[in-house]
């Protein structure tokens, strides 16, 4: 039985620390993972040591902080937690809802784009603007 339990929690931590990488995180950094993660717990701030135990496979988070971590992260909770389904939620799922985890998650993303790709990112926006101002005109 603690073989499985451990390999849930490896698996887990693998899921974690992948995700953690894309939005640009590196596992060194624990302190800084640990100040951005409480930036989504108002209520009961997360420690240095659980977000370790996290990241080396001792232990998984309870449901509701695995909820927003998630969403913090924008995985889906079942992907996050089992490996099933999707890694990624759908886009649009992620940008109409309008809780601070969300764009938490998008700040989060946009910190850690190179400055060339900060600049295409802008373009973008104000080419959408551009096309939205001519569609109402």
């Amino acid at each position: 039985m603690s073989k499985i339990f451990h390999s849930e929690n490896d698996a887990f931590t693998q899921r974690l620390i992948l995700a953690l990488n894309n939005i640009g995180y590196e596992i060194k950094n624990i302190n800084r993972i640990t100040i951005d993660i409480n930036k989504l717990f108002d209520d009961k701030s997360i420690t240095t040591h659980a977000v370790r135990k996290w990241l080396s496979g001792q232990t998984i988070p309870i449901h509701s902080r695995l909820l927003r971590l998630a969403g913090w992260l924008g995985v889906s909770p079942s992907w996050l937690r089992f490996g099933e389904g999707d890694m990624y939620k759908l886009p649009i799922e992620s940008i109409h809802q309008s809780n601070d985890s969300q764009f938490s998650l998008l700040f989060a993303k946009i910190k850690s784009l190179s400055k060339e790709e900060l600049i295409l990112v802008v373009n973008q926006i104000e080419l959408i603007q551009k096309i939205r101002k001519n569609i109402k005109n």
